[in-house]
């Protein structure tokens, strides 16, 4: 290694001042094969594809208030979860906002993922709402149930047919990605539906109501920044900046709740009343918290993450259980300040 530091340092001093060009230097180093050595300082931004959701939108309000420089970080505006997979797969992103299975599921289909950020836990906002006339669970049975066609949504389906009783039989699945559960419903084809914030209040204008949320599964549903393992190192300028910008917004809604909701409305298609509404169903993991989520000899993550994990094999979600390697790091987050 030291070599090859010297071999480098020697091929950019051989270069003549006037012709030294960062093209011509970067020219050279691809050409003897010591590129890979400046793989911590790639100019191109990190691209992050995430979807509507109370908890990703701290990223976007970072970005829009100039906490995070688009130089850095380039988000990217996808209409389902489905989609912002998709994008990881056909490498238009660089990185996703993710949910904890969903990222498993990416990894047991080939695409390497590590979390450096987790956005938030869901507390009750993940939600089943149904059509007035429909009190109990049990009278799912026989029912059209709309579900994104995602792990998420097998899971929340999953676990709320456990709790009314039933299995799947039982019921018929409408196949429907997030961004269209509101037209379905108003076109009577879905007598309940599994869906979130900012389509959960959206639907509650319509009457509808909810009959179970992700109370009744605390620690299962992670909401994570989600990004390709192999670009970690050559992403890691605009993955601190990410970060950073995300704790940033984080203490902007913290101390000014109302001026934050202001901001966020256009966005999340919201009154600003109804913004902070949204994040009710929300744990949002200070620095510290992330911390122990992530970083440590067993991630505080890691309990969730072999629940999942065996679950999801379970259920035939995953081909094979996850060996979980490189699944977390908190390498990106901001050092904690001392005492």
């Amino acid at each position: 290694m030291l070599n090859s530091h010297r071999r480098l340092l020697e091929l950019l001093a051989s270069l003549p001042a006037q012709r030294c060009s960062r093209r011509a230097a970067l020219g050279i180093l691809a050409a003897t094969g010591l590129l890979p050595l400046l793989g911590g300082c790639s100019s191109s931004p990190l691209k992050i594809a995430a979807h509507p959701w109370p908890g990703y939108e701290l990223l976007f309000l970072a970005q829009r208030e100039g906490w995070l420089t688009e130089k850095l970080v380039k988000l990217q505006t996808t209409a389902s979860a489905s989609e912002s997979l998709q994008a990881l797969a056909n490498g238009s992103a660089d990185a996703a906002a993710l949910t904890l299975d969903e990222m498993l599921k990416a990894r047991g289909n080939g695409i390497p993922l590590t979390a450096v950020l987790v956005f938030d836990l869901s507390a009750g906002a993940d939600v089943v709402m149904v059509r007035p006339g429909i009190t109990s669970l049990r009278q799912l049975a026989g029912k059209r149930i709309g579900v994104e066609q995602s792990a998420l949504g097998a899971l929340v389906l999953q676990l709320t047919l456990q709790a009314a009783g039933l299995d799947q039989t039982r019921i018929s699945v409408v196949p429907v990605t997030p961004d269209h559960h509101l037209e379905v419903w108003q076109a009577q084809q879905l007598d309940a539906v599994i869906t979130y914030e900012p389509v959960a209040s959206r639907l509650g204008s319509l009457g509808a109501r909810i009959i179970h949320d992700s109370r009744s599964m605390p620690g299962m549903i992670f909401d994570l920044l989600a990004v390709r393992t192999d670009l970690l190192h050559s992403r890691a300028e605009g993955l601190r900046a990410a970060v950073a910008g995300h704790f940033k917004a984080l203490e902007h809604l913290q101390h000014n709740p109302q001026d934050a909701a202001y901001r966020m409305a256009g966005r999340l298609k919201l009154d600003p009343r109804q913004v902070l509404d949204t994040f009710r169903g929300l744990e949002l993991p200070a620095l510290y918290a992330n911390q122990g989520y992530l970083g440590g000899a067993v991630p505080g993550m890691f309990a969730a993450a072999r629940m999942l994990n065996d679950l999801m094999v379970a259920k035939g979600m995953l081909k094979r259980p996850d060996n979980l390697a490189e699944l977390v790091s908190a390498a990106f987050l901001p050092k904690l300040e001392g005492p």
